[in-house]
């Protein structure tokens, strides 16, 4: 267990160092910024419905992803680029462990950058109209919706050095243009199956979100499952890789 818990706080420290945690954390105040001004003489329920508008297109559909995107794809894509990845896996841990230990530091990392944005929103919204629902509905869609989009750039950051632009590109040009356009690609979406977990929790927010959320069905549940399977995956894709290097 040593070897695993030090891989673990060595790969949570090198995803948060000090100058990257403060830049991301202050894009992650950017909703509550937007919502705050927004609604500033607004009823509860027009609030509501400006709350899920801005966790939809700015929380989950940009500030989330680009957090998961940038700590999961350098995950294990920095130390191939420092050639220092050879030395990590001589570690005494199997490749599976060793790859969802990574997946996992960097979930967790990013999870909690998300946090920030996801804390700061519900509580906005709480403080004023007392739904501590928002608040739980936030923490749970940011944190499938971050666990999906770091499963699946750990491989994709070890696989090439364009990790978060092909990854910015699948954001943009599919998550936010394509899948707008035919609905039934929602299904592929990571931030909309976020948005999905938290209009299921929070009472009001299903009618406005599905306005965001094209063919895709609101259920928290099917979510998290879509999140653990993802996981798994990640983890299994990327021992076989690192199996093949450790062969090469």
């Amino acid at each position: 267990m040593k070897p695993i818990k030090a891989l673990f706080v060595m790969s949570v420290r090198q995803a948060l160092p000090l100058r990257r945690t403060i830049m991301l954390s202050l894009i992650q105040l950017a909703p509550v910024g937007i919502f705050t001004l927004s609604t500033a003489n607004r009823i509860e329920e027009a609030a509501l419905d400006a709350l899920v508008g801005v966790a939809a297109t700015v929380l989950f559909a940009l500030t989330v992803p680009v957090v998961a995107i940038v700590l999961g794809s350098s995950s294990l894509g920095v130390e191939r680029r420092d050639q220092t990845l050879s030395f990590v896996v001589l570690r005494p841990i199997r490749r599976t462990t060793f790859a969802a230990t990574k997946i996992l530091a960097a979930t967790l990392a990013a999870t909690a950058i998300n946090m920030v944005g996801a804390l700061s929103l519900g509580l906005a919204f709480t403080i004023r109209f007392g739904d501590p629902l928002v608040v739980w509905g936030l923490v749970v869609g940011v944190s499938a919706a971050t666990s999906i989009y770091v499963s699946a750039t750990v491989p994709l950051g070890f696989l090439t050095d364009r990790a978060v632009i092909i990854a910015m590109a699948f954001l943009l040009v599919f998550e936010n243009g394509a899948a707008l356009v035919l609905t039934g690609l929602a299904t592929l979406s990571p931030w909309r199956l976020g948005v999905s977990a938290f209009a299921d929790i929070v009472d009001g927010a299903a009618s406005t979100a599905q306005n965001y959320l094209g063919a895709l069905d609101i259920s928290w549940s099917r979510t998290v499952l879509i999140a653990i399977v993802t996981f798994g995956l990640a983890t299994m894709l990327t021992a076989q890789m690192l199996r093949r290097r450790d062969l090469a």
